[in-house]
């Protein structure tokens, strides 16, 4: 079930003009990368979305606000039912949601409704509201005893509070008025993680990175070890044995498709210049540089160089 809502997720997004890297089968904490010129995607892929587990979710999160992406869990069902059409829900921080209302999201259907603690909850128009029930002579009272309410709700959504999805469909036959807005989760601000980037660190060759002047955010489930900014980004893998060399490679290929930033390989012995067109820097000719330049230089030197 999960490899078909994979395989109708990719051909999906490539019909919209994305390209998609796939990342399904490296058990990281995201499977698919899409991207156009004015978005990037990061799905994760469930048939049931109670499997996203919370250090997946946070660094999903990361990622969300590291390279400006959106986010989003598609699968089936939950425990306890499955997932309708044209409505979100919320996991652990994240907007999760059927493989059906993906397509109408890539359509730029958006959707009007979210699922939260069992109720569906909508955002009114707010100015709108008001301006309805003034047009019409209600007072706030008025309005709350037609939609059994009160007028402290009432207040609260003309204040730009969400409302029930009941109470808004009475709001709308009241006023005779559109009132529930579409969510456009493509233009929604991505929430700015609080500690994106580490002061210290377990791995000591993320740490000399660190301590050449760039700020370094840690990754423990994903295809990257780290991601260093804000000057010239690098994506950083680790690698030990020669397979483990090789895997590191085709992921950070595709890691730099889907994602700005330079590609480096960062191992404890120097075996190769480069693999698969990737550089590689030993651990101990890190404590050779004193400047993120000079790491810059070595790693554009490696990539000239054969593996």
């Amino acid at each position: 079930m999960r490899e078909t809502t994979l395989l109708r997720a990719v051909a999906l997004l490539k019909e919209h003009g994305f390209a998609v890297e796939s990342f399904a089968h490296s058990n990281t904490c995201f499977d698919l990368v899409a991207k156009r010129p004015d978005l990037t995607l990061v799905l994760k892929v469930f048939n049931n979305i109670d499997a996203l587990r919370e250090e997946h979710a946070a660094e999903l999160r990361k990622i969300s606000s590291l390279f400006n992406a959106t986010v989003l869990v598609v699968g089936e069902k939950s425990k306890a039912f499955s997932l309708s059409k044209g409505v979100l829900y919320e996991r652990l921080g994240l907007t999760a949601l059927s493989l059906l209302s993906l397509a109408e999201l890539l359509e730029e259907k958006f959707p009007s409704v979210r699922y939260f603690k069992g109720k569906s909850i909508v955002e009114l128009d707010s100015k709108k509201l008001k301006e309805k029930r003034k047009e019409l002579g209600l007072t706030l009272q008025e309005l709350a005893d037609r939609i059994d309410s009160t007028v402290e709700s009432v207040h609260r959504y003309e204040k730009g509070a969400t409302a029930s999805l009941s109470t808004a469909e009475k709001l709308e036959d009241t006023l005779d008025a559109q009132l529930v807005q579409k969510i456009n989760l493509f233009e929604q601000p991505v929430e700015r993680e609080k500690a994106l980037f580490e002061e210290s660190f377990e791995d000591k060759a993320l740490g000399k990175v660190h301590d050449l002047g760039v700020k370094v955010a840690v990754f423990k489930h994903s295809p990257f070890k780290a991601f260093a900014r804000p000057k010239d980004s690098l994506i950083i893998g680790k690698a030990g044995a020669k397979q483990e060399f090789e895997r590191r490679a085709v992921e950070l290929s595709k890691t730099r498709k889907a994602f700005e930033g330079k590609p480096v390989i960062i191992s404890k012995e120097l075996r190769y210049s480069q693999v698969a067109h990737i550089p590689v820097i030993g651990e101990q000719e890190l404590d050779s540089l004193s400047k993120f330049k000079d790491l810059m230089e070595l790693i554009r030197e490696r990539e000239s160089q054969n593996g």
